[in-house]
């Protein structure tokens, strides 16, 4: 069963590499995503100032429940019925299930575009396809600071969406894959400080899910820094290795630690890493290999593991 769970894994980094995300395709996260903005109006509303603190964290507690008890049984019903089946069915499931919980190929070449653009048409092209890849609107006119937020997401997400996922979904498959994701997805949508900008809306509905998440976290924050911190001394590329496990030591963010390390350059608005050179936004090409090479290590290593099991 092991080995089928690994060959389940890298089919589905494989499928992540090449065809990323296909729009036209539905997307269970997509779902996901509106039923947490439904229960977001439905729960808190509009006239929270009415509501007092300790019953805005209790709505946002069942916010959670609401949506992770189907998202668990969904996925665990399926795997559980494709195994049993045939174990292939299973490993079919399971692959699609890793591929929707993976997000490379967006952050990649995503990435690439937001530079593309600035060389090619100036910082009002780049501005616009940075705000479209984070989904969030850029305000600032500098190269510096579209990039810095540019390589923030890039390395964050490499946290959320390509190293944590993979280490979740080794450890626990695609019931745990889908929960983790679901959970970041969550926080992304009513922390107070998803996406590093600040929501008073969420100051007390968002609470549980952000202290659900430092815990759920922690583990899979430390194992991608540590890959990355390994792909930045150990792969080819512009990188500093020896700077990224000091940072990674030092701030211990996580990816973005690691990033701001081997790029030797300051993140999370100059708080992670140290601000000693002016980011350039050849610097996100930079960024997007350290995280090619990142995953790339993942599909190795899973390629040993079949080797040996």
């Amino acid at each position: 069963m092991f080995k089928y769970h690994i060959i389940a894994l890298l089919l589905g980094t494989i499928l992540d590499y090449v065809f990323g995300n296909i729009y036209c395709m539905w997307n269970p996260f997509d779902t996901i995503k509106d039923w947490v903005k439904f229960l977001d109006r439905a729960l808190l509303g509009d006239e929270i100032i009415l509501l007092e603190k300790s019953k805005q964290r209790s709505l946002g507690a069942w916010l959670i429940i609401i949506v992770i008890f189907p998202v668990f049984a969904g996925i665990l019903f399926f795997a559980m019925l494709t195994y049993e089946i045939h174990p292939w069915f299973g490993v079919l499931f399971e692959a699609l299930a890793t591929y929707y919980c993976l997000d490379y190929h967006r952050l990649y070449y995503g990435g690439l575009a937001v530079m593309n653009d600035f060389y090619g048409d100036g910082i009002d092209s780049m501005k616009h396809s940075a705000g479209v890849f984070m989904n969030s609107e850029e305000t600032v006119d500098t190269e510096y600071v579209v990039t810095r937020d540019v390589i923030n997401y890039i390395a964050k997400e490499t946290d959320h969406s390509v190293l944590s996922a993979l280490f979740v979904m080794f450890l626990f498959g695609p019931v745990g894959g889908f929960l983790y994701r679901s959970l970041i997805l969550i926080q992304d949508k009513i922390g107070a400080y998803n996406s590093d900008n600040y929501n008073s809306r969420y100051d007390f509905f968002g609470e549980p899910i952000e202290q659900l998440n430092k815990v759920i976290d922690w583990v899979p924050s430390k194992i991608s820094g540590a890959i990355v911190v390994f792909a930045a001394r150990y792969t080819f590329g512009d990188f500093n290795g020896k700077n990224a496990r000091y940072i990674h030591t030092r701030d211990g963010q996580g990816s973005i630690s690691s990033f701001a390390g081997a790029l030797e350059i300051g993140l999370g608005s100059g708080l992670i890493g140290d601000s000693d050179r002016l980011i350039e936004a050849k610097d996100i090409r930079r960024a997007v290999d350290l995280l090619k090479n990142s995953f790339m290590l993942c599909q190795a290593i899973f390629v040993i593991l079949l080797l040996f099991f």
